[in-house]
């Protein structure tokens, strides 16, 4: 039992020293890959799109598309999620755990412009339990940062995965304000930095094109059964009163 326990701490020791592996999180790489994330299609707001924009509708995407989005790239107000997998060809966001959440910028960035739509902090997010070389699977998902969820990121202790849970709650109860989206999911991509043998692996970014611009989907509030109700109600009152009159 105790060569069983120092097995498992040195191991951990081992992880510990080489460090974990790391991935850029970008979806603005200047001269690279620049794929922005839109607001809802106003023409029809319940529908997702997903492709590279065309430059009808955006100018300096990489690489150029033919999505033509009918909603503009989310700026101020909205957040972007980065969500992972240790399960290197996950199907579905349901399998996925939440890694952080980055607002987007409000304006372009620098002399060479990054485009509004982008992370503002792009960088090396460190994945739990990963050491260089191992492989993951991952996805975006962008939301509306309306007052319920904005309550709920102020609260202490808020952590990315509970702001992503209010986001995520707050469009599944039909707020009409809710806005929410996900990009496709990337299957097996290994992590950079040096593993358990003390091989590097070189840097990886999920700005190297393996996914695409989409766009939020925005909800409409259901009316309540008695809001339904009393108004059945009242058109059978009307009713009848025109048939008395």
């Amino acid at each position: 039992m105790k060569k069983l326990i120092l097995t498992a701490v040195l191991s951990a020791a081992s992880v510990a020293a080489f460090g974990q592996g790391t991935l850029d999180l970008a979806n603005v790489i200047k001269n690279t890959f620049i794929a922005p994330i839109f607001q809802p299609n106003p023409a029809s707001p319940t529908v997702q799109q997903v492709g590279q924009p065309s430059t009808a509708v955006y100018t300096g995407a990489l690489p150029t598309g033919t999505t033509v989005y009918g909603g503009l790239p989310l700026t101020s107000g909205y957040d972007m999620v980065f969500l992972y997998s240790l399960n290197a060809s996950a199907t579905a966001t349901s399998q996925l755990t939440v890694g952080t959440v980055t607002p987007f910028r409000t304006s372009p960035n620098g002399p060479v412009t990054s485009p509004a739509g982008g992370i503002v902090t792009v960088g090396g997010f460190a994945v739990p339990g990963t050491t260089g070389g191992t492989p993951i699977s991952f996805q975006y998902a962008a939301f509306f940062v309306d007052p319920t969820v904005a309550a709920a990121a102020a609260q202490g202790g808020a952590t990315p995965a509970s702001i992503y849970a209010a986001a995520l709650a707050d469009f599944q109860a039909n707020d009409p304000l809710a806005q929410f989206g996900y990009g496709s999911i990337v299957d097996n991509v290994a992590l950079g930095g040096t593993d358990t043998a003390g091989t590097l692996h070189a840097p990886q970014t999920t700005g190297d094109g393996s996914w695409t611009s989409f766009s939020l989907i925005g909800t409409t509030a259901t009316p309540e059964p008695s809001t339904i109700a009393l108004a059945g109600l009242g058109a059978a009152g009307l009713l009848f009163f025109r048939r008395r009159k």
